[in-house]
């Protein structure tokens, strides 16, 4: 090998020790001591052993050659790549906060945003671990990067529904590239270290937080005690998706028998309907090896979802919860199980609605938030998900949400109910309210009140109960069939098999326009 190759990769040799290096002993001891791990530990945490092929490595911070600077900027504050997560290819990137606090530059976003260009061409999965303090500031060239982060978005936006995309916030994230975590499909946040702020004042101690934007704002999905917890979550999560929007979901071998009855449901409801109990039980019992994966889980409770497997096989689960507001579905509940919708409907993987809810609620209050708006967006989505549909009803399917939990006229391949099933256009109280007022008010007048109230409801709920509806089977208010709810694992098993190979079309359209 001559001299001149010599030279040559001496450079690259001196490159990589730059890298490895980042931005210096000082600022990686610095991340250690706020908790965190370094941007290249965390990939290596990410990635199988030895699979990471980083892109992009030579890349610095642009400086005229007369220009000298005691900053070192590695990758220019980006280090990404291909790997493989538990066997399956990716590509991911991370922000490196130890070089100029991870601020973003003309070249380490335009890396970014070449990297989701990638992900959404090849067919691949993006992951982005997030850990900056924005826009870096040149005194000579002012806010850096602004043009390129402009690409990031729209490459975000673009490949939407195509490839599968979940970001870490692990440390700040502010400004313009707050946007990239929320565009993602499933946000994780570092309850300790994690900071997304767009920008503006802070008013509150938690603004900003990972708590902050799970119970306030609804826009994180997981949090994560640790950098360690966050990515062992994105990895777990990852296993739910496919590749891209052509492939399904990996089945896998399950051990758990399919035909499994469950004794321990028929003790899950209370007695008396006005009782709540917790949906996770039930969701507990019939999926395989108790496991649920679940999403968003403090933001809106009264709704749950998330992800489980039945023999196997990937399902997103959305469940009323009547332990939280009744299973209300008001303004909140509807737009996380819209957004949930969405993702089950682009990337193939079948969606069990579990429906206990007295509906929509009315009132002053919530008709000022929107909930006729928010409501809407899921008839909406609904009414456009082609994947593989079941519904069970659980005890109590009232109004509209009856409709948008999967009612037999909105299309569910199969649709199941339990004998306490109960189809309404309100509850039965409310009706019994409006229709025999006067009688009431005679009843309270003679002090027999509380029995004839209870004797009209016994009367309607008895009318509204499946097991008198369910005798027209064309009626719009109906199920396939009644089950013993014991036998709910083993119904919804064969329903997800059955409608594997289903074909369901939408009319054709350029898009169509969701209710705002």
């Amino acid at each position: 090998m001559g001299e001149w190759m010599d030279g040559y990769l001496a450079k690259l040799e001196t490159c990589r020790q730059e890298n490895l290096a980042a931005g210096g002993p000082d600022r990686v001891a610095l991340q250690h001591s706020l908790g965190k791990l370094t941007a290249r530990e965390r990939i290596e945490r990410l990635a199988d052993a030895g699979t990471f092929e980083e892109i992009g490595s030579v890349v610095r911070e642009f400086r005229p050659p007369q220009e000298s600077s005691d900053k070192p900027s590695p990758g220019d504050g980006v280090i990404m790549g291909m790997a493989k997560v538990n066997g399956r290819q990716v590509m991911v990137y991370s922000m490196d906060f130890t070089v100029m606090s991870g601020s973003f530059g003309d070249q380490g976003v335009w890396k970014i945003a070449e990297l989701a260009q990638m992900a959404g061409q090849e067919q691949m999965p993006l992951i982005g671990i997030f850990d900056s303090a924005g826009s870096r500031v040149s005194m000579k060239k002012g806010f850096v990067g602004q043009h390129g982060i402009a690409r990031v978005l729209k490459n975000y936006c673009l490949y939407s529904g195509i490839v599968p995309r979940i970001a870490l916030v692990l440390g700040p994230c502010t400004g313009p590239m707050a946007k990239v975590p929320v565009l993602s499909d499933f946000l994780i946040m570092n309850s300790k270290t994690g900071f997304l702020w767009l920008g503006g004042p802070i008013e509150s101690e938690d603004a900003g937080s990972a708590d902050f934007h799970m119970t306030k704002s609804g826009q994180c999905h997981l949090m994560a005690g640790s950098d360690e917890e966050a990515i062992d979550l994105c990895k777990q999560l990852l296993e739910f998706m496919p590749q891209n929007c052509w492939e399904r979901p990996k089945a896998i071998e399950s051990a758990d028998d399919p035909n499994r009855r469950e004794e321990a449901l028929l003790d899950v409801m209370p007695n008396q309907v006005r009782f709540t109990y917790d949906v996770h039980e039930i969701i507990d019992l019939i999926v395989d090896d108790g496991k649920f994966f679940e999403l968003q889980g403090d933001f809106a409770p009264n709704m749950v979802i998330g992800f489980a497997r039945f023999d196997g096989m990937v399902t997103g689960i959305a469940a009323n919860n009547p332990d939280e507001l009744s299973g209300i579905m008001e303004p909140d509940s509807s737009d996380k199980y819209d957004r949930f919708l969405m993702f089950l409907d682009c990337f193939n993987i079948p969606l069990l609605t579990m429906s206990d809810t007295t509906a929509f609620p009315p009132g002053d209050r919530w008709e000022r938030m929107g909930v006729i708006r928010h409501g809407a967006k899921n008839l909406h989505g609904y009414s456009n998900l082609t994947t593989q549909k079941v519904t069970l009803v659980l005890r109590r399917s009232y109004g509209g949400s009856n409709i948008v939990m999967g009612a037999s006229k909105m299309g569910p391949d199969f649709i199941y109910g339990w004998p306490t099933t109960e189809f309404a256009p309100t509850g039965p109280e409310m009706m019994v309210h409006a229709v025999f007022h006067k009688e009431l008010a005679k009843a309270k007048e003679e002090g027999n009140y509380n029995e004839l109230f209870e004797f009209y409801v016994s009367i309607l709920r008895e009318m509204f109960s499946v097991m008198t509806m369910g005798k027209i089977f064309t009626h719009w208010y109906t199920v396939h069939e009644v089950i013993d709810p014991r036998d709910s694992r083993s119904r919804i098993v064969k329903a997800l098999r059955a409608s594997a190979d289903k074909r369901e079309e939408t009319p054709d359209k350029r898009r169509y326009i969701k209710p705002a």
